[in-house]
């Protein structure tokens, strides 16, 4: 690799250097831009999830981005940012659609931009952030205050309220006493707003995966771990807990409350963050997620969504897939995508995530459209531009038409975007053998 060292990264208020990386291309940096010390400390987790690749080439450290887009941490000194390799526009909505999960990096967070709270993702983001948020409170203690109580009693204790007790004893309650005593309760706006908080998210997540199933579960033990004492939300509280915050009110030794609050605070507030936007409005954990599977399952969900009701749209890995010889069983054709009439021969999708479909990819479509002894088949990628946007010929082998669907996720319109996929698709399936 000749080209030269890219040194140029953006220095973090928290000190670190962040470098930016499309996924699946090289960013070359000198070794004592990534060892200082001389000694590499690169987290187990970028290499042991192949999040990032290294390999050194005498004083050079060639980073290598997976599929795996995100802010990664590399080391203690150094993040880098990948991005998808072509742009996306809206990736809430893709992963929304795609019914996928952004996954948590232990140890990493970052500065988000707060934006709209219209998507599940998003939400399910925040719930994850604000479960582990509130460990700390539910293992560190809940705050407390004093606060003045009333009673009324035949063993007066504290201050005697005059007019109470002359109320009680102009019924004829001589006997009684009403005196007002300072107690100590958890029952505070502060804690009123985490509870309401954790009620929001689990009124509003679906369980629509396994993922969020096992989130609801243990959003629902958290909520569990909050005090029976503690009441419902207050019109008054927000504006209270908003002041503290801003006073940095807390004390000290709960500290771990102010990130919990914010965040509860935004989930209330219906605010939400962005994910195609860096900002510096919030902390939160960094997140990442397989792009290669968001855009195979997205395709996919698409062209379900949007399915007329006597064509079946199956997925290769699962219920589409097949034997992939006539004589022998051991291997299987598993294309990502299955689609057709009962009856009537397949049409087979390959998807792929990159600009344009290479050999290697069209041989392995070719036999995907012997196997299934069918004539069309099609290679959907990602695409950047007009050049290869939209449905267009490949080329014809016997049989076999090969296509090719090009799907603009940088598109400012995704619906209309994805409603052209799903017309085009459709108007290719086969209506007999």
């Amino acid at each position: 690799m000749n080209s030269p060292l890219n040194e140029v990264g953006e220095l973090l208020p928290d000190g670190r250097t962040l470098y930016r990386l499309q996924s699946r291309k090289s960013l070359e940096l000198s070794l004592s831009t990534v060892a200082p010390s001389g000694s590499i400390e690169v987290f187990p987790q970028v290499e042991e999830r192949g999040l990032l690749f290294l390999q050194f080439r005498r004083r050079r450290v060639i980073l290598t981005a997976g599929p795996y887009i995100g802010i990664i941490p590399l080391t203690p000194q150094i993040s880098v940012d990948v991005r998808p390799k072509l742009p996306v526009s809206n990736l809430s909505r893709v992963l929304d659609i795609a019914h996928r999960s952004l996954s948590l990096l232990p140890n990493a967070s970052r500065l988000y931009l707060n934006d709209t709270l219209g998507s599940a993702s998003v939400l399910e983001f925040l719930a994850l952030n604000f479960r582990d948020s509130l460990m700390p409170i539910i293992e560190g203690g809940f705050l407390k205050s004093y606060q003045p109580k009333s009673h009324i009693s035949g063993n007066p204790r504290g201050r005697l309220e005059l007019n109470g007790t002359l109320r009680a004893w102009a019924k004829g309650q001589r006997h009684l006493a009403q005196t007002s005593t300072f107690e100590q309760t958890s029952d505070v706006p502060v804690n009123r707003i985490l509870k309401a908080a954790l009620q929001h998210v689990l009124l509003r997540m679906q369980p629509t995966s396994d993922e969020k199933k096992k989130l609801i579960r243990s959003v629902n033990l958290t909520y569990g771990s909050f005090p029976s004492v503690i009441g419902g939300l207050r019109i008054p509280d927000l504006e209270a807990v908003r002041g503290d915050i801003a006073g940095l009110r807390f004390p000290q030794q709960r500290a771990y409350y102010y990130r919990a609050t914010e965040i509860a605070l935004m989930i209330l507030s219906g605010t939400g963050i962005s994910l195609d936007t860096t900002g510096e409005d919030v902390s939160l954990s960094s997140f990442i997620v397989n792009f290669d599977e968001i855009f195979e399952e997205y395709a996919r969900r698409v062209l379900q969504l949007r399915r007329p009701n006597h064509v079946f749209v199956r997925d290769g890995n699962r219920d589409g897939k097949r034997p992939l010889f006539d004589n022998k069983k051991g291997q299987l054709a598993q294309p990502d995508i299955v689609l057709g009439i009962a009856g009537a021969r397949s049409l087979i999708i390959e998807v792929k995530y990159k600009d344009k479909p290479n050999r290697d990819d069209i041989n392995q479509a070719v036999t995907y459209a012997i196997c299934y002894r069918t004539n069309i088949v099609v290679l959907v990628h990602q695409c950047d531009g007009d050049s290869t946007r939209g449905l267009y010929d490949i080329g014809k082998i016997d049989h076999v038409d090969v296509k090719g669907y090009g799907i603009d996720l940088g598109a400012e319109d995704l619906h209309s975007e994805e409603s052209s996929f799903s017309s085009s698709i459709f108007g290719l399936v086969p209506i007999n053998n």
